[in-house]
């Protein structure tokens, strides 16, 4: 139940991550330039890709653009807010005398802020994938799986190799030398 679940939404957010390297990349070639997203060493190398990965057509292109033209300057009013949020939040939290009714109200901005980037997020999606034909969803839907199985390759702990990942399981939480230690010693007395 937890992946049928998850699944759509992992599809939304590495579809969202696809697009903004796209706009970021399309936003170097105009005359306005945006601020580069965090990730934009990785995002930078996949969005040229994109575009001839999905054989995207001249029409599209040009909607494409224009839908990333027409959700920018809302976009960027949602991350300077969603900032905000968060430093009040923090600064609430910090204070020398924390007020609880005013670290719920922050909280509550946070979550309104957050919430308006998922709107937007999924606005984009929607009208992303209206720009698309079957067949280039369904290479998206290849290119975020592909994206998704690098993204856990990166991720996994460092010293394990894969035979002691799979063993290991890929949700179970890694232990400490001591604890390898004791186990290794409980293994030991086992006959």
């Amino acid at each position: 139940m937890k992946d049928k679940i998850n699944a759509p939404f992992i599809l939304f957010a590495v579809a969202f991550l696809l697009v903004c390297a796209f706009a970021s990349t399309q936003a170097q070639t105009t005359a306005q330039q945006m601020p580069a997203p965090n990730s934009a060493a990785t995002q930078t190398t996949q969005a040229p890709n994109l575009q001839a990965e999905l054989n995207l057509t001249p029409e599209q292109i040009q909607k494409w653009r224009a839908m990333n033209m027409e959700l920018r300057e809302q976009e960027i009013a949602g991350n300077q807010k969603l900032f905000q949020a968060r430093r009040a939040l923090a600064d609430a939290m910090e204070s020398p005398n924390p007020n609880e009714e005013v670290i719920k109200q922050r909280a509550k901005e946070l979550a309104d802020a957050r919430s308006t980037m998922i709107q937007l997020q999924a606005l984009r999606q929607a009208r992303m994938l209206q720009i698309l034909t079957p067949e280039q969803r369904v290479k998206l839907r290849e290119i975020h799986e592909r994206n998704q199985a690098l993204k856990r390759q990166q991720q996994a702990p460092a010293g394990l190799g894969q035979r002691q990942q799979l063993k290991r399981g890929a949700n179970a939480p890694s232990m400490s030398p001591a604890q390898h230690k004791a186990l290794r010693q409980q293994q030991k007395q086992k006959p």
